[in-house]
């Protein structure tokens, strides 16, 4: 098991991570102290991830912080026999803290099986984001939906009552992903939840389509398009608006 924990307090007005440790092969760069935020970028030192993998991830922003984790590059799921990889991440946001999660878009080769579950606690007052992209695979080396199985479980609290939930259970054997309902055609597919942020505005492409549902709590923006790159540069547009 790989273990991450971040814990990000205020000190003297800055952002700062107070309490951190991980394991391999995850690790994490020396944090960028910005103006208004601190970012921390996560690493792992495999080229990605194998079969019998568990991730454990666990971030927790106090009152008053301003934090962003992202990922170094793409996230390679390669081929399983039976028990795939598995991730646990446990988000923690206090009262006028702001996270945002911004890891990067996810390639699952073939023949591979992944399950992620992410809970997220939020306090009533605060600004949280999250998203998740993911692909059908390698389309160069002709493996368009040739996973087993990938699944995405993103469950938000607000004040300890479930607010949102976004749960995919993808299987090409069992129903057609490219079609309705699904990947719409396309080749990717992001998703990015937002809370406590106001005014979203979406932005023109010639390349995405793209699309906003108003949540319980907060907003769920869905783009569909050809490349992950497209995806990941729509979504990082519609955060530098919002945040």
């Amino acid at each position: 098991m790989s273990r991450l924990f971040l814990k990000a307090e205020n000190y003297n007005g800055k952002t700062v991570i107070s309490d951190s440790f991980f394991t391999a092969p995850i690790k994490i760069a020396k944090p960028f102290y910005c103006d208004n935020y601190t970012e921390v970028m996560m690493m792992t030192a495999s080229a990605g991830i194998l079969e019998g993998d568990f991730y454990d991830i666990e971030i927790h922003a106090t009152e008053n912080t301003s934090l962003r984790l992202t990922g170094q590059s793409y996230t390679k799921i390669f081929r399983a026999t039976e028990k795939g990889a598995f991730q646990k991440i446990k988000i923690t946001v206090e009262k006028n803290a702001s996270f945002i999660y911004f890891p990067m878009p996810v390639i699952p080769y073939g023949g591979s099986i992944f399950s992620s579950f992410t809970e997220i606690y939020l306090n009533e007052i605060c600004r949280f984001a999250i998203c998740d992209i993911i692909s059908c695979g390698r389309k160069a080396m002709n493996e368009e939906f040739m996973f087993k199985s990938y699944r995405s479980r993103i469950a938000v609290y607000v004040d300890g009552k479930m607010k949102y939930l976004d749960n995919q259970k993808l299987i090409p054997e069992e129903i057609n992903l490219s079609d309705t309902g699904f990947f719409e055609g396309y080749s990717s597919l992001g998703m990015l939840y937002v809370y406590g942020y106001e005014n979203i505005v979406l932005p023109e492409s010639k390349t995405c389509e793209i699309a906003v549902t108003k949540a319980f709590s907060g907003n769920c923006i869905r783009i569909f398009s050809n490349s992950a790159d497209e995806i990941l540069k729509q979504l990082k547009l519609i955060l530098s608006q919002i945040s």
